[in-house]
């Protein structure tokens, strides 16, 4: 009799095993990252039932905030007349070389209301829909104490006419694939309250997260039948999927409630202490004091007797992985992630 010994990979993840307690409302009172990690992508709407008005197939890959926004004392709006809410350009590919037609980008803001703009042809979509004003809104840090920068004081919230207040969690839809946005974000990105951001401005090749993407299809063109290397074919799946989360040094979700400043804060790591650029791990210096500076890498993670399934398979429900499900079995990227552990998950 022979026995089958199975490999596999776990992709971890902070909130990998807490799924029990995120089934329920979701309101003002938990719109945080910690809060929404799970949230499921809203559903019960028209899709692209707030799509602004216009041909819009202009500045594909720009941040639409720097026109589209208001005229202060010190910048004009050169597309004032066009006050986008939100706006940017949705790719097929996290590299940001293929627009993506039709693709869904949804918004909920702290009141719940929900908002869904398509692509266009170029990949671009934008909205003049009003988001929401959270009155205890945080504006990123300072270089002194207390280190952020509240914009509400102890006697009064922060005014809702200010952008940075316009606070929303994100979903991307191409279909039946979903990716989450891991955190609350604010519209606002500049000290006059009056500026708005648009995806692109993040979400770019020269941005830090590479471009704002969903598709189904692999990484790669294709995959050999055999002899896969980590450095060649499975690299390139985690740099393309993983690696917003699961980087080396700091991956915490950035300050923009007063919750996220409280204690127990709902700043949430969620990288959990793996990187997946490294097959080894990385160790790198952090100031933040939140991010562990020593992570594990993709080794630390293979476990050759450890299931009998490919538990890295998270397209099956988002309550078991906070960053979505990026492929399922008949996927490319699953099968090759698959055969390469199967084939003795080497670093070659």
């Amino acid at each position: 009799m022979y026995r089958n010994i199975y490999i596999a990979v776990m992709l971890l993840s902070p909130f990998l095993f807490l799924n029990s307690a995120r089934a329920g409302s979701y309101d003002s009172t938990n719109f945080t990252s910690a809060g929404r990690a799970f949230q499921p992508v809203p559903t019960g709407h028209i899709p692209g039932k707030d799509n602004g008005v216009g041909i819009g197939t202009h500045g594909v890959g720009e941040d639409c905030g720097i026109c589209h926004r208001e005229t202060n004392s010190t910048t004009p709006g050169k597309a004032s007349k066009y006050l986008f809410t939100m706006a940017g350009t949705l790719y097929e590919d996290k590299g940001s070389t293929r627009p993506l037609k039709g693709g869904e980008v949804i918004l909920q803001d702290i009141n719940g209301k929900v908002i869904s703009m398509t692509s266009n042809e170029v990949g671009n979509f934008w909205t003049y829909e009003p988001i929401g004003s959270n009155p205890q809104g945080v504006n990123g840090y300072s270089s002194t104490p207390p280190g952020y920068i509240p914009l509400y004081t102890t006697d009064a919230p922060a005014p809702a006419t200010d952008t940075r207040t316009w606070q929303y969690k994100t979903w991307v839809k191409n279909g039946d694939h979903v990716i989450p946005m891991v955190t609350v974000a604010p519209v606002g990105g500049g000290s006059d309250g009056t500026s708005r951001m648009g995806c692109s401005m993040h979400h770019s090749p020269m941005g830090t997260r590479g471009g704002l993407w969903a598709s189904t299809k692999g990484t790669l063109p294709s995959y050999p039948e055999s002899g896969l290397s980590f450095k060649k074919h499975i690299l390139p799946i985690f740099m393309s999927k993983c690696v917003s989360c699961h980087m080396p040094g700091a991956a915490a979700t950035r300050i923009v409630t007063k919750s996220d400043i409280e204690s127990p804060s709902t700043r949430v790591d969620f990288s959990g202490g793996l990187d997946l650029t490294s097959y080894n791990g990385s160790t790198v210096a952090t100031t933040d004091g939140i991010t562990p500076a020593t992570k594990k890498g993709v080794k630390d993670v293979v476990n050759k007797l450890l299931s009998t399934n490919l538990i890295s398979n998270n397209n099956s429900s988002m309550l078991t992985h906070a960053g979505g499900g990026f492929w399922s079995e008949t996927d490319a990227d699953y099968k090759a992630i698959k055969q390469w552990i199967e084939e003795g998950a080497k670093d070659n």
